[in-house]
C-alpha cells in the first residue's frame, strides 16, 4: 500500500514556505533601502565636498524623502576615523585623513522591525566616499 502525505504535514511546509519567502522579501526591501540611503548620503558628501552644514542639509532631506527610520545606535570605531556624527540619527559618518586628501565612510543599518518584538536585528551597510583633495 502506498501512504500519502497528510493534510497538516502540507500545511505545515505552506506554512514554513511563506515564512522564510516573507523574511526573504523583507529582507531585500530593508537591504534597499538602506543601500540607497547610504549611496544618497555619500553623493551628498561628495557634492558638497565634505561633511558640513550644507551635506548636513541635504542629508535630512534624504532621510526624511526615503523614510529611512532614526534608531539611537553607536558608532562602531574604525582604524584611523574620526566619527563625525554620534548616532543619533542613525547612521554614522566617519573621516579619514590621507594627509594632502581626505575621504568619508557613512554606515547606515538595515534594521528588522517587528511590533511587538521591538528591533529584531540591526546589519550594517557601509560606504566609503571618494578621496577628495584639498584646496588651499
Amino acid at each position: 500500500m502506498k501512504e500519502s502525505i497528510s493534510y497538516t504535514f502540507l500545511l505545515n511546509i505552506i506554512i514554513v514556505f511563506i515564512t522564510i519567502s516573507f523574511f526573504a522579501i523583507m529582507g531585500v526591501i530593508s537591504y534597499s533601502k538602506a543601500y540607497k540611503v547610504n549611496s544618497k548620503i555619500v553623493n551628498a558628501i561628495e557634492t558638497n565636498e565634505g561633511y558640513n552644514k550644507y551635506s548636513e542639509e541635504a542629508i535630512s532631506n534624504i532621510l526624511v524623502s526615503y523614510g529611512y527610520q532614526k534608531y539611537n545606535i553607536t558608532c562602531q570605531k574604525i582604524d584611523g576615523a574620526i566619527v563625525e556624527v554620534d548616532g543619533k540619527e542613525g547612521y554614522c559618518v566617519y573621516y579619514f585623513d590621507h594627509g594632502d586628501k581626505y575621504s568619508y565612510g557613512v554606515t547606515t543599518y538595515m534594521t528588522f522591525d517587528f511590533p511587538i518584538i521591538g528591533h529584531f536585528l540591526r546589519i550594517p551597510v557601509y560606504t566609503k566616499t571618494m578621496t577628495i583633495k584639498r584646496l588651499g
